[in-house]
């Protein structure tokens, strides 16, 4: 599965890439405000493209279709790595099928259902993103969600990748990993808690406990 930080801040990629975990970038416009509020987004997203060379998804700000396809051409003209992401709504069909025409990569967003999953596909999308936080919300099991919609786009033949919104902890983000999601995206902070366990504290001061009752070598 691959990995896109969801982030805005430059060095927190780089530390990323460094550590060969960087498969892409989603670049959230909240996030972006919160690092630099003068920033835009086309320069921050040209800024990744060129230091980086990972896939950037960056979502439109609208809901309308002749908006969305402006936008969504504004964003694919700042750079060939640019992923537009799109909200799946109903006035979202045409700007989706149009931009997919004028060979832009899209990713439909808000997605919940299989048969959502199907028809953003067929429409041409490359990426399709469920967002695991409002169906845990809704108390259903996010991954058998995802699973279903795996298993949709796989017996339909489509050419589509599945993406999980950052999941609320390890044990959500490895049911997605067996549910057969193909990009997590992942934040900072949920990056922090798959890297430790209940248990690694315990592990490592056992750890620690032996190696100090090793027998030390004699000095000549």
């Amino acid at each position: 599965m691959k990995i896109f930080v969801q982030s805005a801040v430059v060095a927190q990629i780089k530390e990323w890439s460094e550590a060969n975990l960087l498969d892409g970038v989603v670049l959230s416009p909240v996030d972006l405000a919160a690092d630099d509020p003068s920033a835009t987004v086309i320069d921050r997203l040209a800024e990744i493209a060129v230091d980086f060379g990972v896939p950037v998804c960056v979502p439109v700000a609208a809901i309308s279709g002749a908006d969305i396809y402006r936008e969504g051409r504004d964003i694919a003209r700042a750079s060939e790595h640019a992923i537009v992401q799109i909200p799946f709504v109903e006035d979202a069909v045409s700007p989706i099928r149009k931009l997919v025409a004028d060979g832009v990569k899209v990713c439909a967003t808000y997605i919940y259902s299989g048969a959502q999953a199907f028809i953003a596909a067929k429409l041409g999308a490359s990426m399709v993103a469920v967002d695991v936080r409002d169906i845990d919300a809704q108390g259903r099991p996010s991954g058998e969600t995802v699973a279903q919609i795996r298993a949709v786009i796989d017996k339909c033949g489509l050419e589509c990748d599945v993406a999980v919104t950052p999941a609320q902890n390890s044990t959500c983000f490895t049911s997605y990993v067996l549910a057969g999601a193909d990009i997590a995206y992942v934040t900072p902070e949920l990056f922090a808690s798959l890297m430790v366990h209940s248990l690694t504290d315990r592990g490592v001061d056992r750890y620690l406990s032996a190696l100090s009752k090793r027998q030390k070598p004699r000095s000549l």
